[in-house]
């Protein structure tokens, strides 16, 4: 008489396989769905926090800046029309500790300019000429974009780069120095690529503004500002 055979040990069906290997599949894919977007969370998260902390470097550069000039300085603004905004350029004259990057410590430089540049793109090209009294005749006669002096790119892709000038006389902010405004207070309104919303900061300047003699016209775009500006009072 042949012994009872013995149970054999359970095992799984193909369908609980399946089912199996599909409910570890779903999980997966939502572990690395999870994962991704933590990752790209974090990324836009830096990106933002860099693009802040270049423009508060480049507000707290103008200011320290604005902060170097003395009572023999001047103020100039000039700007120049293109088909897709304008360029303006902001001249510190007589300030040679400004923007000092080495380039100013020459003699022959006595113009120190902040130039907004539009790029082909729509972006707007931010840095610094540093200008020989030659150099702006120059530039006077043609445009500064063809001139040779020594220029230093500060941000590369910006979104806006708008100035303001205080008029103590009528207490209000103006787009430019026409009329022989002696302003004490300048605006500048910045934003970069990558930028929520724009940075807005005043400088106090002790030297001299001035008409404007460089040969451009008005632009529209030059005096937009963000929405939030409209909404502030004209004192500062």
């Amino acid at each position: 008489m042949k012994p009872p055979a013995e149970p054999s040990a359970p095992g799984f069906t193909l369908l609980e396989l399946m089912l199996s290997v599909a409910v570890f599949l779903l999980l997966m894919t939502a572990a690395f769905s999870l994962v991704g977007a933590t990752s790209e969370l974090m990324t836009e998260v830096s990106e933002s926090q860099n693009a802040s902390a270049v423009r508060i470097r480049f507000a707290e550069v103008c200011r320290t800046a604005f902060e170097n000039t003395t009572d023999v300085s001047s103020l100039e603004f000039h700007y120049e029309e293109r088909s897709k905004g304008t360029d303006t350029f902001l001249s510190l004259v007589n300030t040679p500790t400004a923007f000092d990057f080495g380039v100013n410590l020459q003699d022959e430089i006595d113009r120190v300019v902040i130039a907004a540049e539009i790029r082909p793109d729509g972006f707007i090209r931010s840095g610094i000429y540093y200008m020989t009294a030659l150099d702006f005749e120059e530039a006077q006669q043609n445009s500064f974009e063809r001139i040779q002096a020594p220029y230093i790119e500060l941000i590369p892709r910006m979104r806006q780069l708008t100035w303001r000038f205080y008029n103590a006389r009528t207490r209000e902010w103006e787009p430019t120095l026409d009329g022989g405004i002696d302003p004490s207070l300048v605006e500048l309104t910045i934003q970069i690529e990558g930028d929520a919303a724009p940075l807005r900061s005043v400088f106090f300047f002790v030297g001299k503004g001035g008409d404007s003699d460089f040969p451009v016209r008005r632009s529209g775009s030059e005096t937009a500002e963000d929405d939030d500006s409209d909404d502030e009072s004209d004192d500062p």
